[in-house]
């Protein structure tokens, strides 16, 4: 698949929820997600103004994989600090270059360009997880059931 052509196509205002990350068999790498929307209105918290955000049934879900990755690496989003120059809020599935995460991979593995392949720095932002995966290969895409989202939504905590 195009890496330039892959998008999740979500209605602004609409955000991703982590459901599952797990590798389905050796070195590569599965993420599901479920979309997620505004649950009423706002709501007074400690820091002001917050509209509380989840999965509904309006909510689609989607299936991630990598057939082969280099490096992953999962933070918690309010440790998140953006690199020079990173523009958030744009996309939530993308790729990036020259960054940082990919300077780290490409120092402390003998992963090049070469070998395995042109490597590109995958990222995807939810809610509470910045995920970063570096791969010679983009993902498969798959936009899962309404069925196969209600079971995951279910299991959300």
């Amino acid at each position: 698949m195009d890496s330039k052509k892959l998008r999740l196509d979500l209605a602004p205002g609409r955000s991703l929820l982590l459901s599952e990350i797990g590798e389905p068999s050796n070195n590569d790498l599965r993420i599901l997600v479920v979309e997620a929307m505004p649950q009423g209105g706002p709501v007074k918290m400690e820091v002001g103004l917050a509209t509380p955000i989840g999965a509904g049934e309006q909510s689609r879900g989607f299936e991630l994989t990598w057939w082969r990755y280099v490096a992953y690496s999962v933070r918690n989003e309010s440790y998140f600090q953006p690199e020079a120059g990173e523009v958030l809020g744009q996309e939530l599935l993308g790729t990036r270059e020259g960054t940082e995460f990919l300077k780290y991979i490409q120092a402390t593995t003998f992963a090049t360009n070469d070998y395995p392949g042109p490597l590109q720095h995958w990222f995807l932002y939810t809610e509470w997880q910045c995920i970063d995966v570096v791969s010679d290969t983009p993902p498969d895409l798959r936009e899962l059931s309404q069925g196969e989202v209600r079971d995951l939504i279910r299991r959300l905590p």
